[in-house]
Order: C-alpha cells, then structure tokens, then sequence
C-alpha cells in the first residue's frame, strides 16, 4: 500500500509526459530504493508490458541482476553491491548529492548492461526520493576499446617503418640518402604525427586530454613545421615561407598541440591558395603573448566565415571540417591561447593563434 501512494506522488501530467519523452531509461525510487515510477522504456528494457510491474522492485532486481537475485536480501546487499556504481550514485543522493557513475550488471542468461547511471535527491510531501536514470553505454565502451587497441597497433607499425628508414639512410653513409629513403622517411614521421594528432583529438574531445606543458621556442617550433610540411606531396607547386620578420619567444604549451594547431593552419591555408601561389607564415612577440599567423591570398566568403570553427562543418565534403575546430579546442580549452582569423577580398586571409609567454620570473 506505501509503494501505491508514493507511486501516486509521480503521476501528474507533466511528470508522465517528461519521463516518457526522455531517450533514457528514468526511475523515481524510495529511501528503501525501491521503483515507484518508471517510464515505458525501463518497461521495455526489462521485457515487461507496463512499468506498474516493476513497482516495489529495486533497480538490479528489475534488471535480473545475477548478484541481485543471488540473495534473499536483494539487490544492494551483497559483497559485490558495494562497488556497484548504480548502489553507489543511489546512496549518494540519499545523501542528497547528485552523482553520476558507471556499473555494468551482468543479468540472468549471461546478457551485460554497461550503463552510465545519474541520480538526483528530491522532495515530495516530505519525503526524499531518487530520480534515476541510466544509458547504454556498451558501445561506447566498446569503441573506446577498439580505439585504444587501432591506435597501438598503427602506432607501432608507424614506428617501425620510420625507423627502419632512418636506419637506411643511416647506413647509406653522408650524402648517400636517396630521395626515395627521405620521402619513406618523412612520410612515415608525417603519418605519425596525423595518428597522435587523431588521438589527442579523440581524448580531447572527451574531456580525457593532459596537456604536457614545457617550455617551447615558438620559431623553432614553427621552422620544424614549416620543414615537416614542406617534404609533404600535398603542397604540389605552392609555396609555403617563413616571414622574415619572424621574432623567437618561449612559450609554455605543450608542444604536440602546438604542431597540431600549426599544421592545420598550414594545411587550410595551402588548400586555399591556387597552384603557384605563397602562404606566409611568421611568429611575434606581441605584449605577454606569442603571436602565429598564417596568411595566404583566398578569401572566405560570408556564408563559410560562419561556420568556420564548428565541428564536421567543411566546403570540401563530408567528412571533413575538424582542422579549424580541432585548433580552436586545442588552443582555447587546453593551452590558454586564442585562434581567430581575418580575410577580406583585397589583403586575403590571415589564421592568428596567440599563446601566452613564459613567465621570465
């Protein structure tokens, strides 16, 4: 009969309407933790025709929880409930914490839920309650996987053809490099800097990144670019120069993000300049920062100004459009720098990032 008139306290309009709209499973639970709502799709999950049934049930009993149904206690109370993450979050907002945590439940007939769980304490007439929900996340976990075992295996294929052509042009002795060891040579360091470009990206995009900050020298850093990219087949015929303008400072980043950064912004610039023509870049001291600018002679028309830094958002078809965005994030979010640009039909287009020096105290 409680189970009932808790149940009641959730059966407004608005209440059925939310948890219904919601693409998550959602549960409201008692202190005792037990279901007095649930929406259609926590029904469905569980293989049932109506959420009422698995009212008065716990959420890893209602899952078929093998740890679960393995005590007369139920689910919560075994040795192996206590480092569940979905108990976890769940005590946490009896504590009137919100949380947000993992778990994976191994049910009857050996089937694995890997679910991301959030709970949030709140009041009704009285009483504290739980609202729960949860996510599948089986297949990003399984991407993740997949991902870190890619990236290991082409990495260390990466760095075995580097190596051996260095070992060949090595042993040629003084002058003797052909021009076939240098393009196997710098193409397998320019596809090992694309494979950590893609990882970081990936680890940045999910919040996971670390930046490794060092002191760095801003014109050697970019001199060493502007010399990785100039051996690259994708420049064809066009130029791309060092100002000579071009003025040292020490910056302190990470250097794997800055050569990332700096590439992309040769690389959209080179893409949009026509076969003969330049692309200038330079690096200045500028106040307490280090200004990098890459400038070619094409102009960015209104409409594609806008959506510049957007993900996925590119003129030359899909799948592409990560290079300005990927510049944006590394530099704004993880090394607390600015990008930005300026084009106009007259003077062309000009990629700005701006870092902060080193602290010379």
């Amino acid at each position: 009969m409680e189970i009932r008139a808790q149940s009641e306290l959730f059966t407004s309009f608005e209440m059925r309407e939310l948890s219904e709209a919601l693409p998550v499973v959602f549960l409201v639970l008692n202190r005792c933790r037990q279901i007095v709502c649930a929406n259609q799709r926590f029904a469905e999950v569980v293989g049932l025709a109506e959420p009422e049934q698995v009212y008065g049930k716990r959420p890893g009993e209602a899952l078929g929880c093998v740890n679960a149904l393995s005590s007369g206690a139920g689910c919560g109370t075994t040795e192996f409930c206590s480092v569940c993450g979905a108990v976890k979050s769940i005590l946490a907002s009896q504590n009137e914490q919100p949380s947000v945590m993992e778990c994976v439940i191994t049910a009857q007939g050996g089937e694995v839920l890997e679910l991301r769980v959030r709970t949030s304490p709140i009041w009704r007439d009285g009483e504290l309650f739980t609202v729960f929900s949860a996510v599948d996340i089986s297949d990003e976990n399984r991407r993740k996987s997949l991902e870190r075992t890619f990236f290991h295996d082409i990495s260390n294929t990466a760095a075995a053809i580097s190596g051996t052509a260095e070992l060949l042009m090595e042993s040629s002795g003084p002058g003797g490099e052909t021009e076939e060891m240098e393009t196997v040579f710098y193409a397998s360091q320019w596809l090992l800097d694309e494979i950590r470009s893609h990882k970081k990206l990936l680890e940045a995009e999910a919040g996971d990144l670390q930046p490794q900050l060092m002191p760095v020298s801003a014109l050697e850093t970019l001199s060493q670019c502007l010399g990785l990219y100039t051996r690259n087949k994708s420049t064809h015929s066009r130029r791309l120069l060092l100002s000579p303008l071009a003025e040292d400072a020490v910056v302190e980043t990470d250097p794997v993000l800055l050569r990332r950064i700096l590439i992309n912004m040769f690389k959209n610039a080179l893409e949009a300049t026509p076969e003969g023509g330049r692309v200038d870049a330079g690096c200045t001291p500028c106040g307490d920062a280090v200004h990098f600018s890459v400038s070619n002679p094409g102009y960015i028309p209104r409409e594609v100004q806008l959506g510049i830094f957007q993900r996925s958002f590119s003129t030359k078809g899909s799948g592409r459009g990560v290079g300005t965005y990927s510049m944006k994030l590394f530099a704004e979010r993880y090394l607390g720098g600015t990008v930005s640009f300026t084009t106009s039909p007259d003077s062309g287009t000009t990629f700005s990032l701006f870092l902060p020096c080193r602290d010379a105290s």
